[in-house]
């Protein structure tokens, strides 16, 4: 994994297609805002919504963002960019213009990509004649599978106490005599 850090910025910009009422209504929902601070998200301004994240958590912000029909963008941390000046000017065009893509993500949802196997760099769905699949409920998944043998403990010297019995406590050794100090000063 990479020690590279992310931030989350969002300005104003809405998914094609959605409508601007019900996406401001999730984003609300979502941060739990209020109107002053949904208006601050949405004046289209780039606001930074999260900074000092590892990829993973970005792209959790990204898609939970792309789901409710806000467009946002992620970006490793110190290397933001400010907003165009013709986005900044006009905040109804930033409102229906597509996000910018500053960040490629590898995958989209929650669920990282599948390894790569070495050294063909080569995913297991690439591979055409991969036949597999998912062995049903209670199947044995090993077709030699042997019962392990009962280890032979003897335990015969061994008895079972009654119920409520007493079965002792551990003895204590008497405390040690504490440490002759009559030869001990204290100095000016």
């Amino acid at each position: 994994m990479s020690d590279q850090l992310f931030e989350v910025a969002f300005s104003g910009v809405i998914s094609e297609g959605a409508n601007p009422d019900e996406v401001r209504a999730r984003v609300g929902k979502m941060f739990n805002a209020d109107a002053d601070k949904l208006a601050q998200l949405f004046s289209g301004k780039r606001i930074v919504i999260k900074k000092n994240i590892d990829q993973a958590t970005a792209a959790k912000y990204k898609t939970a963002l792309n789901r409710a029909g806000a467009e946002c963008e992620v970006q490793p941390t110190g290397g933001a960019a400010a907003p165009a000046p013709a986005e900044a000017a006009n905040p109804a065009a930033a409102t229906t213009a597509p996000a910018p893509q500053q960040f490629e993500s590898s995958y989209e949802g929650e669920v990282p990509p599948p390894p790569q196997t070495d050294p063909l760099g080569i995913t297991g769905d690439q591979i055409e004649d991969l036949a597999v699949s998912i062995a049903p409920v209670g199947s044995a998944l090993k077709d030699d599978y042997q019962e392990p043998e009962e280890p032979d403990i003897d335990i015969t010297g061994f008895d079972i106490a009654p119920v409520g019995a007493d079965l002792g406590s551990v003895k204590k050794d008497p405390d040690p005599a504490p440490p002759d100090t009559s030869g001990l000063t204290l100095a000016d």
